[in-house]
């Protein structure tokens, strides 16, 4: 990998690291509802994208509903989770998305999954539960629930989208955006209140958020990653991914002043352990993703 592109590799990790600590300063502490901030985030990506909607993709139904598990459903219960556990260990237990992945391409695509990709998964796993393991912590149990199944909503929706031809990144962050305000506005208006009163309240925070991760995040963060897919093996690419959960604990432990224990540290190393022996297995790019 050339050095430019490995330094870009680097801000990519960085800039969602950030994110993470961000979104997480602006639900746990200013109290602004996760539902809401995430419509009002697609809201914002879908002006900036809207021309990347034409022409009609066909058919359109599969591109909505991947759209909807990796913008609706992977960010409405990944921000929900942000106001219950650490940014930090939302992170890890976001890497368990790689053996989800793993798995639900050998069920859907069936792709053989090889005796080290089973290995690694089962060594990723014994580290999620390691980090989970909190009795008596209902809420750290809700919010690590909810991180699992926004993980699992995006693996699903990495695996449907392999199958989705003439998708450009910004065109499938386009679609992405788009269908995903409705459902997550509804939802915000049926289990969420005074979510203006405590925008107004912390109108900074809740502005810079949604400009970060609308702009910086949706359109040049994941543009960039799907564009450096294209041009080097996954699992070079996929491997340097790992930057970002040692980030956001680094920046979690430096920004939030987040505690963390020895079971953290010892299932973080296994869990990162676990999907590493994945992605270093791994021989062709996991999203097919045209420029």
């Amino acid at each position: 990998m050339r050095p430019l592109d490995f330094l870009s590799m680097v801000g990519i990790c960085l800039i969602w690291a950030i994110n993470a600590v961000l979104s997480r300063y602006v639900i746990a502490v200013a109290g602004v509802p996760p539902i809401f901030l995430s419509s009002s985030r697609f809201l914002l990506a879908a002006l900036v994208l809207w021309p990347f909607l034409r022409p009609l993709p066909r058919p359109l139904t599969p591109v909505v509903a991947t759209g909807l598990l990796m913008g609706a459903g992977h960010f409405g219960l990944l921000l929900s989770g942000y106001g219950l556990i650490s940014a930090a260990l939302a992170a890890i237990l976001l890497q368990i998305g790689v053996p989800m992945t793993a798995i639900l391409s050998a069920l859907i695509l069936k792709e053989r999954i090889s005796l080290r990709r089973i290995i690694g998964i089962a060594i990723a796993l014994a580290g999620t539960i390691v980090v989970l393991w909190r009795p008596g912590e209902v809420s750290a149990g809700l919010g690590a629930s909810l991180v699992l199944l926004a993980a699992a909503s995006l693996a699903l929706g990495s695996v449907l989208l392999k199958g989705l031809v003439g998708m450009t990144p910004l065109r499938m962050q386009a679609w992405t955006a788009t269908t995903s305000v409705l459902p997550l506005a509804f939802a915000s208006t049926l289990l969420e209140q005074g979510q203006f009163a405590k925008v107004s309240a912390h109108g900074v925070a809740f502005g810079g958020l949604l400009l970060f991760s609308a702009l910086i995040v949706t359109v040049i963060s994941h543009t960039a990653y799907y564009r450096l897919l294209k041009s080097y093996d996954a699992s070079v690419v996929s491997a340097l991914t790992l930057m970002f959960p040692l980030m956001t604990v680094a920046l979690g432990i430096l920004v939030l002043e987040e505690q963390t224990t020895y079971s953290f540290w010892i299932g973080t190393a296994l869990a990162i352990f676990g999907v590493a022996v994945i992605l270093f297995h791994q021989k062709k790019a996991p999203l097919a993703v045209g420029v």
